[in-house]
């Protein structure tokens, strides 16, 4: 569904004319469930009802039906829109780009690798209308959980400032999930940034490219 919608805003703001007979199809594969037992489990489902998948592909009727739309007025400064998709998939962020440039977002537990390997493949997908591919166009989106104490010391406020950031994001998970998964506090803590301001300082030094863009993001639930 959302990838539909991105096609119908992007056509449509790249200045097309477009009807839903126009916009691509919408279907779901392999690539897109996270076991074989969930793919096989969707084809028997699909074959009770429409017979054989097409090609390896189990094909929907698209969402959006519309007669021919356009965004009127036409003569509007696109130059200063600026877009990013927020979506880890990696098919959909290059698909975007046939139409015109879109940036991406990405979560604060995103692992590094990804990170690089966003970088490198946007490097060569990114829409020629912007320009050469910035490592700025993916921000780096990071927790950051500081303490500055009075009285206590540097090792002290570090142990403070990861025992605050464990609460909080054990808090986070079990918000999102109704249950705690001890391994994803451990992997968001180690993406995070924290301690007291001289150790955040050197973590940003440490783990970031100089032509990151980091978007930091500060708790303040546990304290004024």
């Amino acid at each position: 569904m959302f990838a539909e919608t991105c096609e119908v805003f992007l056509r449509l703001l790249s200045g097309e004319t477009l009807n839903s007979e126009q916009t691509g199809e919408v279907f779901l594969e392999r690539q897109h469930f996270r076991s074989e037992e969930d793919w096989t489990r969707a084809r028997d489902a699909w074959r009770g009802v429409h017979g054989a998948e097409r090609d390896g592909r189990l094909v929907y009727a698209k969402r959006w039906v519309f007669e021919d739309i356009k965004i009127v007025p036409e003569d509007w400064r696109r130059d200063v829109v600026d877009l990013l998709v927020g979506s880890h998939d990696p098919a959909l962020q290059e698909a975007l780009n046939q139409w015109m440039p879109v940036k991406v977002f990405n979560l604060s537990i995103t692992a590094p690798q990804i990170i690089e390997d966003t970088h490198a493949r946007m490097s060569r997908a990114f829409h020629q209308d912007g320009g050469p591919w910035r490592r700025e166009y993916m921000p780096r989106t990071v927790m950051v959980f500081l303490n500055a104490e009075p009285g206590l010391d540097a090792t002290r406020r570090c142990a403070a400032a990861r025992e605050e950031a464990q609460e909080a994001l054990a808090a986070y998970w079990t918000a999102l999930e109704g249950t705690l998964d001890p391994r994803k506090v451990s992997n968001a803590t180690d993406n995070a940034l924290v301690g007291d301001p001289h150790e955040v300082a050197e973590q940003i030094r440490e783990r970031f490219h100089p032509d990151d863009r980091v978007m930091l993001w500060f708790d303040f639930f546990n304290h004024d």
